[in-house]
């Protein structure tokens, strides 16, 4: 399986230094007491499930330090004897994969969740490579990394989960719809997709966030004018919806044209070029 890495900066390796890894405190000795003589016996089925008993116990108990030192140590021992995850364990793997992505590992995750091939992993990849991108790098670079080697695995099912979970997230599923809806505009003439741009804009941006945010309020108003001829509100409203639908039943746009500062903003004629697809969405 090939391992994608696009720039340094972007791979995280635990830190040999850090205390969460090595600390040795009392609960994580009883556990390594029962796991390691085990190692060095030539058990390495038994050490795999006493090593996943333990440290979903203290992981279910909030010991979070404890379970990763556990794993850490039953790790190290078991690749001393090339005995590290057997990959048909899916469940450890994502179990894994799930506290060293907790953990803020995330190069060290990245390899258990392609291991594990479990949907569950598929999504908590893509949740991880969305988070780790806010760090710095292109989005396509990380939808690449994850989609790639589960193809490369045969996976088809890890695939598709993986990249369905990845651009579904709302601020690209508004962009995406936002293209479908404005494609299809026709001003004031198609009352349905009128209709269905306002809706569009109010049920993302009533979830808040960046969408929400005075900026892209007025930008997606004046989006509203120049494909949908909805008038632009008189001031900025404490509702933005309301204040849209309440556009769109007054008067029509006596002007085919509104200037803006220096900016001239006037109703687009209908798109007339090839339709624009994204096929992990529902067509509107």
């Amino acid at each position: 399986m090939v391992r994608f890495r696009f720039s340094k900066g972007l791979n995280r390796e635990p830190d040999p230094t850090n205390v969460k890894l090595h600390i040795q405190s009392g609960s994580s000795s009883r556990a390594l007491n029962a796991i390691l003589p085990l190692v060095a016996s030539g058990q390495p089925y038994e050490v795999h499930q006493k090593t996943r008993t333990f440290t979903s116990r203290y992981s279910k108990s909030g010991q979070y330090d404890t379970a990763i030192d556990v794993l850490f140590q039953s790790a190290r021992e078991l690749l001393k004897v090339s005995q590290h995850c057997p990959a048909g364990d899916q469940d450890l793997h994502h179990y894994i994969g799930e506290l060293l992505y907790k953990d803020g590992a995330f190069d060290a995750a990245e390899p258990h969740f392609l291991a594990s091939g479990k949907r569950d992993s598929a999504r908590s990849l893509a949740n991880m490579m969305i988070e780790w991108s806010a760090a710095g790098g292109a989005l396509g670079n990380f939808a690449l990394r994850g989609t790639l080697p589960y193809l490369q695995n045969g996976n088809i099912v890890g695939a598709r989960t993986f990249i369905s979970q990845f651009i579904a997230q709302p601020v690209l599923n508004f962009c995406q719809l936002a293209v479908l809806t404005c494609q299809r505009a026709n001003g004031e003439k198609n009352k349905v997709i009128r209709e269905s741009w306002v809706r569009l804009c109010g049920t993302y941006q009533s979830k808040g966030g960046v969408l929400a945010t005075r900026e892209v309020r007025t930008t997606l108003q004046e989006i509203a004018m120049l494909y949908f001829a909805i008038p632009l509100p008189r001031t900025q409203p404490d509702n933005p919806l309301g204040a849209m639908i309440s556009s769109m039943l007054g008067d029509s746009l006596t002007h085919p044209s509104l200037t803006i500062g220096s900016r001239i903003l006037q109703v687009l004629e209908p798109w007339t070029g090839p339709t624009v697809r994204f096929p992990l969405l529902p067509e509107l």
